[in-house]
């Protein structure tokens, strides 16, 4: 029922009064009923027809033949809805007034109050409804929106600030500042109190493949050796976790338990964690059905709240030539083994990476260009073209283009190859069409390319359908389904609703995407104002090389644990002074004492002058830290450097780009990009603690070595 069928039954039921018993008494009840129903009648067909201001002058001429408290709600209503609102909450405080018992009224009142961007009343009057009418979900999505809106947050720091009396905001806020609507509520933080919530029970995946297209279907697709990752929200306590694929049981492990932050009663409500570690590889190809169930003793079983069933893709693992450096793609395991595929896996060697400013993970041979529209399409992309060639020199590109396009393609010294394709626009479709005879025929005519790297030039079409037809591991482009490297570039005349950048420039972005990614541009830029001499009182001499190990990273959960044990390594083994960078003290104790004594190893912590620090990590023989600020500043300024990488995200974005090694873990949860709630892991940081301290020594060795070679000097 909405809200005008409630306010008819409510005005019904006001407007049925005893019939007189006198004739006479009778026919003037007739008559006076039959003006009520007219004008009600009226006020109904200018509300339905959009005249808000008519229809509430209607409902009050209604009223003037007798008090009806449906009315003045429907008054009310029609004076808000013509943002008339002092006459509106005249008439919403006589009806509250009649019957403040009733959560319909307490509801309006909510609406009215939110309308003028009063949301503190506005949640008042939204409890009031929900307390008289428990349950109630309107209210409560009303409640839960305005908690977390930037508006009320905005609301209550005008407030707060009027209310004060403290001098300095007199200085430059006024009153016409703070009701100024260009400042973002959303920017204003909020109490932990606040963001609270009651949780409730609830099964949670967080990665059950990922999204993509393939020869059996589109949706979530599993590979190889994989990850099966995610939480269930419970008050009860849960034990263990049983994976189930087409009807057979596949995998079962315990649960890890997990904090459930932000919530607001419950104590025992807890998150239980999984993450499966399961081969794929021998799995038939195609969708298969899987049923996720936590089990427990005497646990009620409820679907998406205890179990969950799911449907995936399993697909062959992905190729090692293209994905070498990704860390979720791993070799097979042994089955015949004795150990298990956690114990398999955590035994095998870290990765050590060479980096560079370059993200394409292999080399581009073979790129597929499309343009399949019109002539002046293909003109405007002329800038982008010229720059994809610029970066690719050795590359084969074959266009694949409409005959529209072909005589100038031709022309352009650009394209390797032309192949047209029929791509027509439909006049009843009003876009692009191929038929699927057409699109069998490409996808085969075009295969013996194996392109490497699939581009789709226009800005805004649906020629990116194309794209899977092409076979490239890699496919940029703009709009569309889900690509390697996706662009969205708009520009926006408030003017006119139009863009305003040349289409040939946000064709190009295309174009300055792929040199981008062949070459960040990333280089190193020393300093010439800092000295060795610095260094000096921290214990460091001048004409001795020395090694930074920085223990520290905002994400404490990715520190890698070992770095005492791999300091003395390195001042025993290689006879080299280390500089022991950590937040606090507490690592001190881990370290030989007699080489901090000797000055061997220099304990630094707490923070220093931006400028001793900078020189610390310029002047470096090597530098060895997590993956954080520090490393990416010595990496700028020409230093070594190891960087010590957890899976959570790629190492190929996030790794220094001016040489030196990045070290990761392949395991299947790669990309779990767990930050906060760090504690859903369930492996226990494996991507960092079975980094071996032998592994660490020998790159920051290798580059030691290099760096003495380069220097002139004899190697260790």
């Amino acid at each position: 029922m909405n809200i005008f069928e409630k306010l008819r039954a409510i005005i019904a039921d006001h407007s049925s009064s005893p019939q007189p018993n006198s004739p006479a008494s009778q026919s003037t009840w007739e008559a006076e009923r039959l003006e009520w129903d007219s004008r009600v009648a009226a006020a109904d067909r200018a509300r339905d027809t959009g005249h808000f201001e008519r229809a509430a002058n209607l409902f009050c001429f209604a009223l003037e033949l007798r008090d009806d408290r449906g009315i003045h709600i429907q008054a009310g209503h029609m004076f808000k809805e013509a943002r008339l609102f002092e006459q509106a909450k005249k008439h919403y405080n006589i009806a509250y007034s009649q019957d403040p018992g009733d959560p319909e009224i307490s509801f309006q009142l909510g609406h009215f109050y939110k309308t003028q961007e009063q949301y503190e009343d506005a949640l008042e009057y939204y409890k009031a409804a929900l307390i008289l009418n428990p349950g109630w979900d309107g209210p409560l999505k009303e409640i839960e929106n305005i908690e977390s809106s930037g508006e009320l947050r905005r609301e209550r720091a005008r407030k707060a600030i009027l209310s004060s009396q403290a001098d300095e905001f007199s200085e430059f806020i006024n009153i016409d500042d703070l009701e100024n609507c260009i400042y973002d509520g959303s920017l204003i933080a909020q109490s932990y109190e606040e963001l609270t919530i009651s949780h409730q029970p609830a099964f949670v995946p967080t990665r059950n493949g990922t999204p993509q297209k393939t020869k059996w279907g589109t949706g979530l697709t599993i590979r190889g050796i994989t990850a099966l990752r995610g939480y269930i929200v419970s008050h009860t306590p849960l034990d263990h976790i049983e994976i189930y694929m087409d009807g057979k049981l596949l995998h079962t492990e315990i649960l890890t338990v997990a904090h459930q932050p932000r919530e607001k009663t419950n104590p025992n409500i807890k998150k239980y964690c999984y993450n499966s570690w399961v081969d794929f590889t021998e799995v038939s190809h195609g969708w298969h059905d899987f049923i996720f169930r936590a089990v427990s003793p005497n646990l009620v079983e409820i679907e998406n709240a205890t179990w969950r069933r799911d449907r995936m893709v399993v697909a062959p693992p992905f190729s090692s030539e293209y994905y070498s450096k990704s860390d979720a793609v791993l070799a097979s395991i042994d089955n015949r083994s004795s150990l298990s595929i956690e114990d398999q896996i955590n035994s095998r060697p870290s990765v050590l990476h060479r980096c560079t400013t370059r993200s394409f993970p292999f080399e581009i041979k073979t790129v597929a260009v499309m343009r399949p529209d019109q002539l002046g399409d293909l003109v405007a992309s002329i800038p982008a073209l010229h720059k994809i060639r610029k970066a690719l020199p050795n590359a084969k590109i074959v266009g694949i283009l409409s005959r529209a396009n072909v005589g100038l393609a031709k022309t352009l010294g650009i394209f390797d190859a032309i192949e047209i394709i029929d791509f027509p626009d439909d006049p009843i479709m009003l876009e692009r069409v191929m038929s699927l005879e057409n699109q069998v025929k490409m996808k085969k005519d075009l295969a013996h390319y194996q392109f490497d790297l699939a581009i789709d030039l226009p800005v805004s079409a649906n020629s990116h359908k194309l794209l899977p037809l092409l076979g490239a591991p890699i496919t940029v482009g703009f709009g569309g389904p889900r690509k390697s490297m996706d662009l969205n570039f708009s520009s926006y005349d408030p003017s006119t609703g139009c863009d305003f950048v040349k289409h040939s420039a946000r064709t190009a972005i295309i174009g300055e995407a792929i040199a981008l990614a062949m070459d960040s541009g990333a280089r190193v830029e020393r300093r010439d104002d800092l000295t060795r001499e610095t260094l000096v009182p921290y214990g460091v001499p001048s004409d001795e090389d020395y090694i930074v190990i920085h223990s520290g990273a905002r994400i404490k959960f990715t520190h890698w644990p070992h770095y005492p044990e791999l300091a003395e390594r390195i001042a025993r083994d290689m006879n080299v002074r280390i500089v022991y960078m950590a937040e606090n003290e507490n690592q001190k104790s881990r370290l030989p004492q007699h080489m901090l004594d000797n000055g061997q190893i220099i304990y630094v912590c707490g923070q220093m002058p931006f400028d001793h620090f900078d020189t610390f990590l310029s002047f470096s023989a090597v530098f060895v830290g997590n993956d954080s600020g520090p490393k990416h500043l010595a990496s700028l300024r020409g230093a070594q450097v190891v960087s010590l990488h957890s899976s959570r995200i790629g190492w190929e974005e996030w790794g220094q780009e001016r040489g030196g090694i990045a070290i990761s873990r392949q395991v299947p949860c790669a990309g779990c990009s767990l930050h906060h709630n760090f504690d859903e892991c369930s492996k226990n940081t494996a991507c960092m603690t079975f980094i071996t301290v032998d592994e660490v020594f020998s790159a920051v060795h290798e580059l030691f070595c290099e760096n003495r070679i380069t220097q002139g000097d004899s190697v260790i």
